[in-house]
């Protein structure tokens, strides 16, 4: 049984070392502007080893090359796996991008509800109001 646990715990860590250079990779492709080599990355990164960061930059790639569905996948992942505030306030952005304007407000609020002085989640809530039918 030690024998079987110890080569579980090299896989783990083979896996954790694997998502993290794919990470690597993942933000210099960003970095250099190639975006679709980013979300290959991104996803080989997630793949290996879930993790916020990972997740939420595969969402702002994926939305800012128009995948906007499969970016709202990736958000509201990261969105759920961590209590910062870039997610969810992309994820508004996005979702004010399609123009779905409840949601856009409701995580624009939840982005608020996690840092107050967010600049992009008051923008979005900001442009969703309008649009908003009121009971």
């Amino acid at each position: 049984m030690s024998r079987w646990l110890h080569k579980l715990k090299q896989n783990i860590k083979s896996m954790v070392s694997n998502s993290r250079t794919f990470y690597e990779q993942a933000r210099q492709a960003m970095d250099q502007g190639d975006l679709e080599e980013a979300v290959a990355l991104f996803e080989q990164s997630v793949s290996a080893s879930l993790h916020f960061k990972s997740l939420e930059l595969l969402g702002e790639c994926l939305s800012k090359i128009g995948r906007k569905h499969e970016a709202i996948v990736a958000l509201a992942a990261a969105t759920t796996l961590n209590e910062g505030v870039r997610a969810p306030a992309l994820l508004a952005q996005v979702f004010l991008e399609m123009g779905n304007y409840r949601e856009a407000y409701d995580f624009a609020e939840l982005a608020l509800s996690r840092h107050s002085s967010n600049r992009l989640a008051l923008q979005v809530k900001e442009a969703a109001k309008p649009h908003l039918v009121t009971m």
